[in-house]
């Protein structure tokens, strides 16, 4: 960090500092109550950093990345504006001004300088209360899950929001976990708390996600599991490493067992539908055609057959404005689509959900700052900057995320807006970490990364 916003830093009043905390805290909330709290948090922790830089004699400047993202925002918002006022019904769209939320990316960088030192007490008290709210939430709803019904983890609005919740954190604690592990230079009070908390979060992580009976989070977590183990490997001991992942391994094995009829039940009729669908491609018939033949099959599952036509509807809106979309306008043509009877206008896959309102175009851009983004957390990680537990936490998160939006519009949830603003932060703030010369961290430091990032 700058060396002026350190001293900025130590400056700071004792109020501000838990006050800040606090907002830090909120801001990563949506992982544990459903709610608009972390966009207030966000806006407050901007206004703090913006004080801050604005002070500052020497303040860092702006490199392309943070241009980019501020030059997306506003393009954003323009041609919002645009459409608004130039519609007669003044199209609103569905959240479409949320894309826009890459404009306050580079200042909550400053704001995570801001409250670098102040990081590890901020994950390790978001922990212990994900550890009373997920212990409470599960034992009220332990007769359910065992009778297989589905229930909603944590405080949220269904239980696929809980699960992804459940998902993001599982993977920050095993990582937050691994750090204390691994450096035995680090901070042994801190060191001991995750010790014992990490791994009762972890176990009721698991358990919340088969509670949910979410099939695209257990497919996310299925891909993402053996990653999450490979990677652990490299933080301990090979053969106490093996040991310990293939107990593992054997317990998660012997749990889907015990509940294989419930599992089959769950997802049993969706698998089938799927296999078919991917038959009749194979098999030489259209894609389009093979889509509305699963459709329209009585045999398909009501949660399959919506998705179907959602996703059927969004690509044909996408594929009439193929370059830059309709923005805001895209609700009007989305009531003009063939399955006009489906009952929502959330999408239920995060690619579409941009692909409708901005094109390829979007797509592009938005993906060149996320790759920018990972590469600068990864830079960091090899320049010494964060360590490596943090960048992990990155990227399996972010890998973990990626996964669940095939099937579901979380981008548009509370917790897919928190993570966004948050992990960019702490990647901006490692952006602005390696344009500073002289201003390295040892890599052993205590963990910098926000626990939902």
């Amino acid at each position: 960090m700058n060396l002026s916003f350190k001293v900025a830093a130590s400056g700071m009043s004792p109020f501000l500092k838990v006050f800040g905390s606090l907002c830090w805290l909120l801001a990563a909330s949506p992982l544990l109550v459903e709610s608009d709290t972390y966009r207030y948090a966000s806006a407050l922790l901007a206004f703090i950093a913006l004080f801050y830089y604005l002070k500052e004699p020497a303040r860092p400047r702006t490199n392309w990345l943070g241009w980019l993202c501020i030059g997306w925002g506003s393009y954003v918002l323009l041609r919002f504006a645009f459409i608004y006022f130039t519609t007669s019904q003044h199209d609103l769209g569905g959240s479409d001004w949320l894309y826009a939320f890459p404009l306050f990316f580079p200042i909550l960088g400053v704001a995570f300088a801001l409250y670098e030192s102040e990081m590890e007490k901020i994950i390790a008290v978001f922990f212990a209360t994900a550890l009373m709210m997920l212990a409470v939430t599960i034992s009220l709803d332990a007769g359910e899950i065992a009778s297989g019904v589905a229930v909603r983890p944590l405080i949220m609005h269904n239980q696929i929001h809980g699960a992804v919740a459940c998902g993001l954190i599982a993977i920050a604690a095993t990582f937050w976990l691994l750090h204390y592990i691994k450096q035995q230079d680090s901070s042994r009070q801190f060191a001991r708390f995750a010790y014992v908390v990490a791994p009762l979060v972890l176990l009721l992580c698991l358990i919340a996600i088969y509670g949910a009976k979410s099939k695209g989070v257990w497919l996310a977590m299925v891909i993402t599991l053996p990653i999450l183990g490979l990677i652990t490997l490299r933080y301990i001991k090979l053969r106490a490493g093996a040991l310990a992942i293939g107990c593992a391994g054997i317990l998660l094995v012997a749990g889907i067992y015990l509940v294989r009829d419930n599992l089959a039940q769950t997802a049993g009729p969706t698998l089938q539908a799927a296999v078919s669908m991917v038959h009749g491609v194979f098999g030489g018939n259209q894609v389009g055609h093979t889509v509305a033949q699963t459709i329209g099959s009585g045999a398909t599952p009501v949660a399959m057959d919506e998705r179907l036509q959602l996703w059927s509807n969004g690509w044909e809106v996408f594929s009439s404005a193929p370059i830059f979309g309709w923005g805001n306008e895209w609700l009007d043509r989305w009531h003009e689509a063939r399955y006009t009877g489906v009952p929502y206008t959330l999408l239920h896959n995060g690619y579409l959900e941009i692909l409708v309102r901005f094109g390829l175009f979007g797509a592009f851009v938005m993906a060149i700052i996320l790759a920018s983004l990972i590469f600068s957390v990864c830079k960091a990680y090899r320049q010494g900057v964060i360590p490596r537990a943090a960048m992990h936490t990155y990227l399996v998160c972010i890998f973990f995320f990626a996964l669940t939006l095939l099937s579901n519009s979380n981008n548009r949830l509370a917790l897919g807006e928190s993570l966004s603003l948050v992990s960019s932060a702490f990647a901006c703030w490692c952006n602005m970490r390696l344009t500073r010369a002289g201003t390295r961290l040892n890599a052993h430091a205590p963990l910098t990364v926000n626990a939902g990032s």
